[in-house]
């Protein structure tokens, strides 16, 4: 009976530290896979503006951060802490295709320049922010 007991409370502070994870920030893992970029410093991307849709991808495991500005591709290396919410991406390079549609293309890169924080929201938005913490791009995931 003793057992059983200690085995509950055991269960309930487990529970309970996973609830701890499934705050604003969360754990970094959860930034893993595929989010596509849906704003950038509050003006949406419409399908018109692209050449095609600008996402980033978060390989956590190996630190790695890929995708698509819009134009050309993005890979570089990132650090993120899930406990404090901060984030950063360094040796970061890109193909240097010329498009039609560039614009939006500069805007990405611009965001992710002054990228210093993140904010899971839910399972399915990111919110990248700068140092004041100013959303300044949203992502969504794929």
């Amino acid at each position: 009976m003793k057992m059983k007991k200690v085995l509950t409370a055991v269960c309930a502070v487990a529970a309970l530290a996973s609830c701890g994870t499934s705050g604003k920030v969360g754990s970094v893992y959860r930034l893993g896979g595929e989010w596509n970029i849906v704003k950038v410093n509050g003006h949406e991307i419409k399908e018109a503006d692209v050449e095609k849709a600008p996402f980033i991808g978060f390989n956590v495991a190996e630190s790695r951060i890929y995708g698509s500005t819009s134009c050309n591709n993005l890979m570089g290396g990132m650090t993120a802490d899930g406990k404090t919410g901060k984030i950063s991406f360094g040796h970061m390079g890109s193909t240097r295709m010329m498009c039609a549609k560039m614009d939006v293309e500069q805007k990405v890169l611009d965001a992710l320049n002054s990228v210093e924080k993140f904010k899971l929201v839910g399972d399915n938005k990111l919110e990248l922010a700068d140092k004041s913490g100013k959303t300044v791009m949203e992502l969504k995931k794929k």
